[in-house]
């Protein structure tokens, strides 16, 4: 698509000036070199246009591996994992801020903005999930050599499971999306009910959009039935919840179980949120 290609370029040409900006937007200093820190931030924005420019297949297994070689880098500084955490939120919001003044300025269609921003969570999720897989390895095998390591992946253990959920808020602060990714079994989901229950308490969260379509679901009996009982839960507290990105496999073992009728489902996030746009009667304009 030529739009997105245009943003990937846009993106590409100021990635340094990007890379910026996010110092900026940090309450404390970082603990990398500044010049190594802005060489590495202006190489994962750098990802982020290619998958505009070229497409999300090569850019995911580059972010994978760029992932991977952070999470080492970071075991080694003796950085918290939420810290970076943290700073990779506050790319998303870089992006998303980006992506919408892009969007008013050029007159592209909130399809645009859509698509472009489902790319790009669907990249920083890929980085958050293979830092967090080689952080912990990797603290594993000091642990092998240094019985002290153990302790520090027990501090660690709620930020792993918060990065099992990740919760982003949309341009909508009381809508939620949770993208998942990887293997989805009945302990990942119990955990995944406390996390989503707190965050959509804390942030007051209208909607809540579940995107299962980087996620593999084993075959375990509970698992729907805690599926149904995470949206029991969330309606009771006044969270309304859609689903985005079932499998065909997924869409039958629903259907067995009956229930179809009670998920409000839809084929990808930019649909849901298009949903909710005309829900609420609201629509992008080009800024006058």
């Amino acid at each position: 698509m030529e739009e997105l290609k245009l943003i990937g370029e846009k993106i590409e040409k100021f990635k340094y000036i990007l890379a910026e900006h996010i110092e900026l937007f940090e309450e404390e200093e970082s603990p990398f070199n500044l010049e190594v820190s802005k060489e590495v931030r202006a190489q994962l924005i750098q990802i982020h246009a290619d998958a505009l420019i070229h497409g999300k297949a090569q850019a995911m297994e580059s972010m994978k591996k760029t992932g991977m070689e952070i999470g080492k880098q970071i075991v080694d500084m003796g950085i918290p994992l939420d810290k970076h955490i943290e700073e990779i939120q506050l790319v998303r919001n870089l992006f998303w801020s980006f992506i919408e003044e892009e969007v008013s300025n050029r007159y592209y269609s909130i399809e645009i903005l859509l698509k472009a921003s489902s790319i790009i969570d669907a990249i920083l999720d890929q980085f958050i999930h293979c830092v967090s897989i080689s952080y912990v390895n990797y603290y594993k095998e000091i642990a092998t050599a240094a019985n002290e390591s153990l302790q520090k992946i027990k501090e660690n253990q709620e930020v792993m499971e918060e990065l099992a959920t990740p919760i982003v808020q949309t341009i909508f602060k009381d809508v939620l999306l949770v993208p998942l990714i990887g293997r989805m079994d009945d302990w990942r989901m119990e955990s995944m009910q406390s996390t989503v229950l707190q965050k959509c308490e804390d942030l007051h969260a209208e909607v809540l959009i579940l995107d299962f379509s980087g996620i593999t679901f084993t075959k375990e009996n509970n698992m729907f039935l805690l599926l149904d009982q995470l949206v029991g839960a969330l309606s009771l507290m006044g969270t309304e919840t859609m689903f985005v990105g079932f499998t065909p496999d997924v869409v039958r073992q629903i259907v067995q179980l009956d229930f179809a009728n009670q998920l409000k489902s839809f084929l990808s996030f930019g649909q849901a949120l298009d949903y909710i746009f005309k829900q609420r009667g609201l629509a992008l304009q080009p800024v006058k």
